[in-house]
């Protein structure tokens, strides 16, 4: 794993999020869960916002959807 340093971390959620879960120990989140977790990279997002990036994240089959919560499955 490598440190990357963003300028503009607010334009690249989709990336930051996508990092993030890959290195959740558990695969397993809510959005509610997220909200905390991803304001340690100085990023303050709503639930709405966050919503529409994982909604991307299981278009494109990196996060599966499940009864009240979501898994991470990409590699």
């Amino acid at each position: 794993m490598c440190k990357v340093i963003m300028g503009e971390s607010e334009k690249n959620l989709g990336f930051v999020l996508y990092n993030h879960l890959y290195s959740r120990k558990s695969k397993d989140f809510t959005t509610v869960d997220l909200i905390p977790e991803i304001k340690k990279y100085n990023l303050d997002f709503t639930q709405k916002e966050l919503q529409k990036e994982i909604d991307t994240l299981v278009d494109n089959g990196t996060v599966s959807q499940r009864v009240r919560h979501y898994t991470f499955v990409g590699n």
